[in-house]
């Protein structure tokens, strides 16, 4: 399971006050943090300083990327601050996110093929986030076809099936499942990812719920999320999940975990 960190957003308490005041220890050791509990890619965001977003994005890469070696997930709607940061990447980083709207795809496919880097793909195009599984996954295929013919490998997508609130719609969470099943059963080669707290935006216990998507979601052939890794409680129902669908060799993360009393 690939945990993309997703503490570095200033659309979280107090990120925005560290980045305006370049607050550099602030930010290196929230970074540090996250890959000490077993974060694989940091995701940055800065995208609530609309006004100095692309000089931000340059400067959140170098300070995070001077302390910690996993790449990072550059996460903008602004394809200029999307360049930024990959720009200043060391290595090949992931970019969060590229959909099927025409104008998001002519922006933002020309710098994932100049940059190879890793592609978060959301299942939208220019009529919005679709109600139904069949829709989803037709622009799930779209976006495939598009990419790989366009020399991205893969390996290297992560489909994202819009995961939305199930205090706006009770059948949200169902709809999110069986998309993620009938993706994953068609493309085997591409991952699936999601912002795994979308589930419960809204109501009270929010952890309660997202650990019991993340399982279900697992099942079902998630294989990214994008969360807290330093929510004890949700790393040790993600550890227990890969051991359960076979994701965990001889339990051996699992078992590793318990040693450290991560669980």
């Amino acid at each position: 399971m690939l945990i993309v960190g997703e503490k570095i957003n200033t659309s979280l308490k107090g990120i925005e006050e560290a980045v305006a005041n370049r607050d550099v220890k602030f930010i290196q050791e929230l970074a540090k943090k996250q890959v000490e509990h077993n974060a694989d890619i940091i995701d940055v965001n800065v995208g609530t300083r609309i006004h100095t977003e692309v000089e931000d994005m340059r400067w959140m890469v170098k300070v995070v990327q001077e302390v910690v070696d996993v790449p990072l997930s550059i996460d903008s709607p602004n394809f200029k601050a999307i360049e930024a940061g990959l720009e200043k990447h060391k290595g090949k980083a992931m970019v969060n996110s590229i959909t099927a709207e025409k104008e998001r795809m002519e922006q933002v496919l020309p710098l994932v093929q100049k940059f190879h880097s890793k592609i978060v793909a959301l299942a939208m195009d220019d009529d919005g986030i679709p109600e139904d599984v069949e829709k989803r996954y037709k622009i799930t295929q779209h976006l495939i076809e598009v990419l790989t013919s366009s020399g991205i490998p893969p390996e290297d997508i992560y489909i994202d099936p819009m995961i939305r609130p199930i205090s706006t719609d009770s059948k949200c969470g169902k709809v999110a499942l069986e998309a993620i099943r009938k993706i994953k059963t068609s493309f085997k080669e591409v991952h699936i990812i999601c912002g795994l707290s979308n589930i419960s935006f809204g109501l009270p216990k929010r952890n309660l719920l997202n650990r019991a998507f993340l399982l279900m979601a697992m099942a079902m052939g998630l294989d990214s999320a994008i969360l807290d890794p330093l929510d004890k409680e949700t790393m040790a129902a993600l550890r227990a999940g890969e051991a359960i669908v076979g994701k965990d060799d001889y339990c051996a993360r699992y078992l590793s975990s318990f040693r450290k009393g991560e669980l």
